[in-house]
């Protein structure tokens, strides 16, 4: 088996939320995007000294609690893990070989035109892309990640193209990706996906607060109110059509 290895920052081994059951979920270090809402600020830096962990020895730990796995799998996140494609690639074939259900929660971020190839690479074994939209208005995308291109929009597209089943989240923040034109035109947006299997809206959370201080990192949210059922259910609505 390869040694390829990837840098993380955290280990989940019962994560009930990055996909279908219960998961093996590895956390990749690095991003190329500033969230103001990141409750991960610690995974940023990609050249921060941390662990590595190679594809063998992921597959060792899941086999540990296999039978807990039964109904889920293995997620890599982060972070953003497509920033370690020949990785990806890897465990993505070893998963598919050992019929081990394999999860990529990404924004995209390291989906750019020279990287095609390898996203196709990835793609050939099929696994479940859970994708994150950050804005569906590419001015406050900018805004709200300190990145003007939507990598993620252009990789949902990718993927749909290329016949991948994909989730998609966006993370629900009162001012910031409630407004109702921008809701309507991303549900628009979702109404052409063929191969969408769900979409799912996170409420807006202030948990990393304490991380944030820590880091002795300003954190930029601490005006923002946390989100209602009320406003959600609204902003399902809109995205519905059903205004």
């Amino acid at each position: 088996m390869n040694r390829l290895a990837v840098p993380y920052f955290k280990i989940e081994s019962f994560g009930a939320v990055d996909g279908p059951g219960i998961r093996l979920v590895i956390f990749a270090q690095g991003c190329y995007y500033r969230c103001l809402y990141c409750h991960n600020p610690e995974s940023w830096d990609t050249k921060k000294n941390v662990k590595s962990i190679s594809v063998e020895e992921i597959i060792s730990l899941y086999l540990k609690n296999k039978e807990f796995y039964k109904k889920g799998g293995i997620t890599i996140s982060g972070g953003d893990p497509t920033l370690y494609l020949d990785f990806l690639r890897e465990l993505a074939k070893t998963c598919h070989d050992q019929k081990i259900s394999l999860a990529i929660d990404t924004a995209g971020v390291n989906f750019i035109p020279t990287n095609e190839l390898k996203f196709k690479q990835i793609c050939k074994y099929k696994p479940l892309w859970i994708v994150d939209i950050k804005h569906i208005n590419q001015q406050k995308h900018k805004q709200l990640t300190g990145v003007t291109e939507q990598r993620e929009i252009k990789l949902i597209e990718f993927l749909d193209k290329n016949n991948q089943i994909f989730w998609i989240r966006q993370v629900f923040i009162p001012k910031i990706t409630d407004s109702k034109n921008d809701l309507m035109k991303l549900g628009k947006f979702l109404k052409k996906l063929k191969n969408m299997e769900q979409f799912e809206f996170l409420p807006y959370h202030n948990l990393a607060i304490d991380k944030y201080k820590k880091l002795k990192i300003k954190y930029p949210l601490n005006a923002t109110k946390l989100p209602t059922k009320k406003q959600i259910t609204a902003a399902m609505n809109y995205i519905l059509n059903k205004e």
